[in-house]
């Protein structure tokens, strides 16, 4: 017990007056005289003990009144944990509203944010109007920044609405230590917020010990949210005409099982698919959505579900392009190769163009989806330097060695990129023994049983090899071996290097070392490779991540400027650009706050469509109740936080107590009416006892 006014504390002095007056006590008794006072000696003995006991419970009750009054003046507390701040000249109150979605659900009071933002006001209301307060939300905005009085801040507080920033403790605590730094004054931070598990990082937290954090927690009465998690496609590649399966994640956080709940597939605003699933409580589960590209160009989509109280994560947008053109450019040595040229003049999808080394235009490689190097004796520095430039930032080479033994220029390239090299040719007569089937280049080519694993035709007639190379497989980037002769080598291999990606052959395409060239095998390895070289930008892309996006190459040179336009209404803004190699970067930097689709114009030409979905940390709304924080600030021994939690308190009161401490005067008044009513009692029915 502390005292706010502990000089009344002198006033206890007063108590030895009444002691005093008891101890010098003059007055005398009386004597009578009586023929016989046998009969009254005990009446006598009786009557001083009696008066002697009163007199010394009167004295009592006199003392111990008149000290709780000195004690009451002296306005006794117990300190509270926030002990100290209220002897400050004024205090600096933070106080964090979270605004996230999550916050959208119901509590007994109502929605969680509109009771937050009640609990926000009476935490206000609780300090003295001379103290400063400020409004922190998951926005983090500007104009919250500074410390204002409390009418402006309940002006502020009307503001507040549901934003789709998600952000977590730890990024709360190191703004608020920052701003706390700058602040005179006792520092007292309050959170309120539904703590969800996601997002509560109390592993992450920093605290300042001149700060207290008081962390108020808003319950919803039910857990129950179904959202769509992540969306996939079983195959990168898009082409027209093409069988797809669309692969869905869907998340249920509930405690309720959910039956025959409809998921629908919005495809440039027609409807491609329905199914319906099923889905335990706190479980997740896939749901395959397949259909058939019958459209090229930019694709819109949107999946859609129902769900209530929060609905933010009902729909997941996606984009991608489905090209009507891929490029191809094939360098050679002496001449051109012609199962090359005739199987890329074949179909009117592919653009191929093929040059000798002396004539190629380095600066047309940002263009290609895929550049071919066959039968060239050696690699020109140049060419080599624009080649590994051209992989690093993207783009996909495979080649082809020459039919003599191959120059040392080929294995300086393959050491600079620390991939393969080649060893001295080999001239022993063998097949192609087997294939990596389960990669993507081999995806859709053999067909897969019931199981979903894929089913090799008996007797399987592979390429037959007279001449190769040995690949030796490079220390730094081990390939990927897509083919694998008898002899246990490789035959055809590929490596990541970068964002791009080489692919080695290990006999030249000619008739004299190998039949590969025209077997049945070429033409679906060879398209699918140029398929899986077009660069794909991402389905998605999550709001509030800042994520770089990366947008085609066509006209880099171009000196109109890029814009991103809001698919739906006339929102639009100029990103950062920036150019790598045959990539384009975009940086948005948290101009995008509404999901949906996105278009990217360079002048009056769309270069692509973009999804931007809501962060899915908030759908998640399993939360820690107050007595898992409490578990948490001692697991991670977090010193000047603590819970204010439900009591039969008003909230008000529970947060002035939290301030100044719980107050003991009004108790001490009414001691000290209680001791005056006894010295009363005592004299009035000590004056009338009845006597034997």
């Amino acid at each position: 017990m502390e005292f706010l006014n502990p000089s009344f504390l002198y006033g206890l002095s007063v108590l030895a007056i009444p002691v005093l007056i008891h101890l010098f006590n003059l007055r005398r008794y009386r004597k009578e005289y009586f023929t016989n006072v046998r009969y009254l000696l005990n009446i006598q003995v009786e009557t001083r003990k009696r008066s002697r006991l009163k007199q010394l419970l009167v004295l009592a009750a006199r003392l111990l009144a008149i000290a709780a009054l000195v004690l009451a003046f002296a306005q006794p507390f117990i300190p509270s944990p926030l002990q100290g701040n209220h002897k400050s000249g004024y205090q600096a109150i933070s106080i964090y509203i979270d605004n996230s979605y999550s916050m959208e659900a119901i509590g007994t009071e109502g929605r969680l944010l509109d009771l937050a933002k009640k609990r926000a006001s009476e935490i206000v209301t609780a300090y003295k109007s001379s103290d400063v307060f400020q409004l922190v939300t998951n926005d983090f905005e500007g104009k919250h920044m500074p410390f204002v009085s409390r009418e402006e801040f309940l002006s502020m507080l009307k503001e507040v609405k549901i934003t789709h920033a998600s952000v977590g403790l730890h990024e709360i605590f190191r703004r608020q230590n920052d701003l706390f730094a700058r602040q005179a004054g006792a520092h007292s931070l309050f959170l309120i917020s539904d703590f969800q598990k996601s997002t509560a990082d109390f592993e992450n937290l920093h605290t300042d010990s001149t700060t207290h954090y008081i962390l108020v927690p808003v319950e919803s009465v039910k857990q129950n949210n179904l959202y769509i998690d992540s969306i996939w496609f079983t195959t990168p590649v898009h082409s027209l005409g093409q069988a797809v399966k669309l692969k869905v994640s869907i998340r249920n956080c509930g405690s309720d099982q959910l039956k025959e709940i409809p998921l629908r597939l919005m495809l440039n605003g027609l409807q491609k698919s329905v199914t319906s699933f099923n889905i335990g409580p706190d479980q997740s589960t896939e749901v395959s959505l397949p259909y058939t590209e019958d459209k090229s160009g930019f694709q819109l989509g949107r999946l859609d579900i129902t769900d209530y109280p929060i609905v933010y994560d009902d729909m997941f947008y996606f984009a991608y392009d489905i090209s009507d053109e891929v490029k191809v450019l094939c360098i050679y040595g002496k001449s051109p190769n012609p199962y090359l040229k005739s199987l890329f003049t074949s179909d009117s999808i592919f653009i191929y163009r093929s040059y000798p080394a002396n004539q190629v235009d380095y600066g047309s490689f940002n263009k290609q989806n895929l550049i071919l190097i066959s039968g060239m004796d050696e690699l020109a520095s140049g060419l080599a330097n624009e080649l590994k430039l051209f992989i690093e930032r993207g783009g996909s080479v495979c080649i082809f060695p020459p039919e003599i033994t191959v120059s040392q220029t080929y294995n300086t390239f393959f050491t600079s990129l620390g991939t393969s090299t080649l060893g001295k040719i080999d001239t022993v007569k063998q097949r192609v023994a087997s294939l990596d089937v389960e990669n993507e280049l081999f995806t859709d080519v053999f067909e897969k049983d019931a199981s979903g694993k894929v089913r090799m035709p008996d007797n399987v007639d592979f390429p037959q090899v007279t001449k190769h190379y040995p690949l030796i497989n490079g220390a730094t980037n081990p390939a990927t071996v897509l083919m694998r002769l008898q002899d246990g080598l490789p035959f055809f291999n590929s490596t990541n290097i970068g964002k791009g990606k080489l692919y080695l052959c290990a006999s030249p395409l000619d008739p004299s070392c190998s039949n590969f060239q025209q077997h049945l095998l070429f033409v679906p390895v060879m398209f699918r490779m140029t398929f899986l070289s077009e660069n794909q930008s991402s389905l998605y892309y999550i709001i509030g991540r800042n994520e770089p996006l990366t947008l085609p190459s066509d006209t880099i040179n171009d000196k109109n400027m890029v814009k991103i336009k809001n698919w739906s209404n006339s929102f639009e803004f100029i990103p950062e650009m920036r150019t790598s190699g045959q990539q384009v970067q975009a940086f948005i930097h948290g101009q995008i706050n509404e999901a949906g689709w996105y278009l990217v114009y360079r002048g009056n030409k769309q270069l692509s469509s973009l999804a931007f979905n809501y962060d899915r940390r908030e759908s998640n709304i399993n939360c820690f109740s107050s007595k898992e924080i409490d578990g948490n600030l001692k697991k991670y021994n977090l010193r000047n936080m603590l819970v204010l939690k439900p009591s039969g308190l008003p909230f008000t009161k529970q947060v002035e107590q939290l301030n100044m401490g719980v107050p003991l005067w009004k108790w001490f008044i009414i001691l000290a009416l209680l001791f005056i009513a006894a010295e009363i009692l005592i004299i009035r029915f000590s004056h009338h006892a009845p006597r034997n």
